[in-house]
This record gives C-alpha cells, sequence and structure tokens, in this order.
C-alpha cells in the first residue's frame, strides 16, 4: 500500500538590488537618494535607487538597470562593486533578500526619470544620513558604511517602516571569515570597534605616533578606499580640548585642517580625516618657500583668533611662577629661575591682552605643506592644546623657528596683519620666558625631551639678549 505524497514548498523569498551611487563631496562621502512618491511603499521617504530583479535576470544586470530607469546614467558593469548583502524582515513580516552595490564610476547626471514613482533626488553625507528615509535602506547603508559584507536587519510587528534612533538594535553585522590583517593587530578591540562605527570595516592600520611616550596617534584605511587618523588622548583634558576645538573653531581654517569624524569621551579618543601634506618640522626649503609657508600660518593664526569674540583675562594665579620653577628646577641652567622671575615681573606690569582662541602653539610638528599642487598650502593638525588664551601664547612657540631668521617673523605677521611692534615685542619675551620654563618641566615628567630641549635653547637665548 503506497501512502500519500507529502510535499514541502520551499522558501522563497523576493530578492531586491539597491545602488550605492558614491561621490566625494565637500562633506565628504556622499551617496544618491531619491525620495519615493505615488502610490508606492513607502512613500515620502528616502530611499537608495532600487527595484526586484525580475525573472531570468542577475543582479548586477538588474542594478545596472534600475539606474538607467530611476536615475538614467549609464555604468558599465564592470564598475559595480559588491558592497553589503542584507537579510530584511518587514514589520509586517515580510522577508527578503537585499544586494547593495557600489559604484563610483559612471557616464550622464543623475536625475529624475519616472516623476510618477519619485519627486525628489540629492546627494547626502554618507557619515549623516537623513532621518526621513526607509528603516530597510537606512539598515543597508549603515551595514556598508561599517564595512560589513553581510548583514541582518529583522524589525519587529510594531516597528515602523521609517528609520528611528533606535533602528540600529534591529541590525546585526555578521564577523567575517577572511582572519584581520594589515596591521589591525595594532589596535585594541575597543578602539578598532570605535574606529570601525565611524568609518567601516579597517583594510590597514599603520602607527603614527610622534617619537614621545605619550603620543598614540594610527593612520586608518577603510575597505572602501579612503584614509583617516585615530588619535587617543593621554588625559580627559586633552580630549577636552581638542574635541570642543573641533566642534566650534576649528572650522574658521577650512579645508586647511581635518574634520572630526567622531569622538568618545570613554575611550578619551578621535577620529579624523586626513590632511595632505607633509610636517614643517626637518624639511629644508628654499628661503622664499619658508617665508610664503609662514606668512600662511599668520593667517591661519589669525583666522582661529577671530573665530569667536574675545573675552577678559582670569585673574593669574599667585603660585604660577614658583610652581613652573619646581618642576623645572633640576634642569635649569645658573640664572635662569632668576630671569624667569623678572621676566613674570614685567609681564605683570604690562596692560592685560584679552583672551581669544588660541591654537596652543603652532609648532613646526603641527604644520603640514602640501606643494602638491601648483600652489603651496599650509595645513595645520593637532588642536589637544587650543584653548582660550592670549594671542601672543601662539607666537612664543613659533618664534624658536625665527632664531636667526627675521625674514620668517615678517612673514609671519604680514600674514597675521599686524606688526612686531616694541610692545609686542616685549611681551613676546616675557610670555617666552615662561613658557619655556613651563614647557621644560612638562616634558621632563612626561618623557618629551624635544620640549625639554626647545624650553632650554628658548632660555639661552633670553639670557643673551638674542632671543629674534
Amino acid at each position: 500500500m503506497t501512502g500519500p505524497t507529502i510535499t514541502t514548498a520551499r522558501h522563497q523569498v523576493p530578492v531586491d538590488v539597491h545602488l550605492i551611487l558614491r561621490r566625494d563631496g565637500a562633506r565628504g562621502a556622499e551617496v544618491l537618494l531619491s525620495r519615493r512618491a505615488g502610490d508606492v511603499y513607502a512613500t515620502g521617504l528616502l530611499h537608495c535607487p532600487s527595484g526586484h530583479v525580475e525573472p531570468g535576470e542577475d543582479v548586477v544586470t538588474a542594478v545596472v538597470r534600475e539606474a538607467g530607469e530611476e536615475t538614467g546614467v549609464v555604468i558599465d558593469p564592470a564598475d559595480v562593486r559588491a558592497a553589503v548583502t542584507l537579510h530584511h524582515r518587514s514589520p509586517a513580516g515580510h522577508i527578503r533578500i537585499g544586494f547593495f552595490f557600489e559604484v563610483l564610476v559612471w557616464q550622464g547626471d543623475p536625475g529624475i526619470r519616472e516623476p510618477d514613482v519619485c519627486s525628489e533626488m540629492g546627494w547626502y553625507p554618507l557619515s549623516d544620513l537623513p532621518t526621513d528615509m526607509v528603516a530597510y535602506c537606512w539598515a543597508g547603508l549603515d551595514a556598508y558604511r561599517r564595512g560589513a559584507r553581510i548583514a541582518r536587519h529583522f524589525q519587529e510587528p510594531d516597528d515602523p517602516v521609517p528609520y528611528r534612533a533606535d533602528a540600529g538594535q534591529r541590525l546585526t553585522l555578521l564577523a567575517d571569515a577572511t582572519p584581520r590583517g594589515g596591521g589591525l593587530d595594532l589596535l585594541d578591540e575597543a578602539r578598532r570597534a570605535f574606529a570601525e562605527h565611524a568609518v567601516g570595516r579597517l583594510a590597514r592600520v599603520s602607527d603614527a605616533s610622534r617619537p614621545r611616550a605619550s603620543s598614540q596617534v594610527w593612520r586608518i584605511e577603510g575597505v572602501n578606499g579612503g584614509v583617516w587618523y585615530l588619535k587617543a588622548h593621554r588625559s580627559d583634558r586633552f580630549h577636552r580640548r581638542e574635541r570642543h576645538a573641533y566642534e566650534s573653531w576649528v572650522r574658521s581654517l577650512g579645508e586647511r585642517a581635518p574634520r572630526l569624524v567622531a569622538a568618545d569621551g570613554a575611550l578619551r579618543a578621535i577620529v579624523v580625516t586626513e590632511r595632505p601634506g607633509r610636517s614643517l618640522h626637518g624639511l629644508t626649503l628654499r628661503p622664499p618657500v619658508e617665508r610664503e609657508a609662514h606668512r600662511q600660518l599668520g593667517l591661519l593664526t589669525a583666522r582661529f583668533h577671530a573665530v569667536a569674540p574675545s573675552v577678559a583675562a582670569p585673574p593669574r594665579g599667585p603660585d604660577e611662577v614658583a610652581r613652573h620653577l619646581e618642576r623645572a628646577g633640576p634642569h635649569l641652567a645658573d640664572g635662569d629661575a632668576e630671569l624667569v622671575r623678572e621676566l613674570a615681573a614685567r609681564r605683570d606690569a604690562l596692560p592685560e591682552e584679552r583672551w581669544v582662541p588660541t591654537l596652543g602653539g603652532p609648532r613646526p610638528t603641527n604644520v603640514l605643506l602640501d606643494d602638491a599642487g601648483p600652489d603651496l598650502a599650509v595645513g595645520l593638525v593637532d588642536f589637544e592644546r587650543a584653548e582660550l588664551g592670549p594671542p601672543v601664547r601662539d607666537f612664543v612657540r613659533i618664534a624658536d623657528v625665527w632664531d636667526g631668521r627675521p625674514d620668517l617673523a615678517d612673514a609671519f605677521f604680514s600674514g597675521y596683519g599686524a606688526v612686531l611692534s616694541p610692545e609686542r615685542m616685549r611681551r613676546l619675551e616675557c610670555e617666552a620666558g615662561l613658557d619655556a620654563v613651563s614647557g621644560v618641566g612638562h616634558g621632563a615628567e612626561h618623557g618629551d625631551p624635544e620640549l625639554v630641549t626647545r624650553g632650554l635653547r628658548t632660555l639661552r637665548r633670553l639670557r643673551t639678549g638674542a632671543f629674534l
């Protein structure tokens, strides 16, 4: 006797393709999004150009076709790159597979080709996606920018179709099976997770720290391209200062400084964009090039000083000079302590300078020269010492480079828009002495021999009357 035939239906799901048309814009990496309109799913919300795979069609052919139908751009299938595959469940319980593809090269200008189902199209920063978009698409783009190859996005029945702040809780990134390499073991797990959340999966990491014990900086490269820098601060104070500077004052420098991408107070870490150029420290340049570099440095310093209104200087601590001398004492030469006390007395007799946002001293190590193009461009990095202070504080730190080169000082103040008047010179000498003794003590305590050497050299020049 033959029993009944039992048939089991195979699990079948729709397959979607999503186009990540990506370009470099003023706000960093940007992606093309279109706003759905008419009698369609999720009308009124933003979404990548996308569509279903038709019978007999492969996913690459589908995304190229959808791109042409929706945006008018022409894409060579050879330029389609796999970005991320997303297993998605909608609030209604419908399950589908979404293939997200990155395209960096195309022909034609994107535009609305289906006005009955699309009311708007534009470029949006990948690092700051809009909130009025379909949660499904947002999840795919978030997985992509975090470097995932495959991810799961299963929504609950009461979840909305649009993105909401807790949408990331539904997104699970699957770990890669390929062992990590490229120096990724230079970062501990917490810092690596922070960096990958900020810029996506990392391809390479290299140590970019300076030759001192407290410097922790890494150059990081993403699997989807791009270079950033991850910096760990040695104290909460330095972290707060640099983060505040990036969020408020650094904008005055425009393209001449990096942009803050992410910050984590618990880790005392930041991620910033790359600023092209070579450090001024140790470079041998022709005198005209040096003068132009210092002129531009003066211009950038003036912009930074003017980014916020000046404020009255706070009262000085009564033990400020004594504290610095105590820390630096074992390293000072005969007569240095007396010189510093004399300079402090002279400074106190000068009119108070109002305080402005200062760079904390634009030292040569923080100045980058970009001479790859037709014109020299000077940029600035490292703002952990940026704080309110007297403008002369920034002149002091760079004045060490002007030793025997009054032409560089003249070039700097030409860019700054001022002259080195006798009163400013007296103030500069006073602040230089106090900054030098402070640097000697700080450098000795924190393993920074360059800071100690520079401070002692400044005191020697002040003793001999040859400061500039």
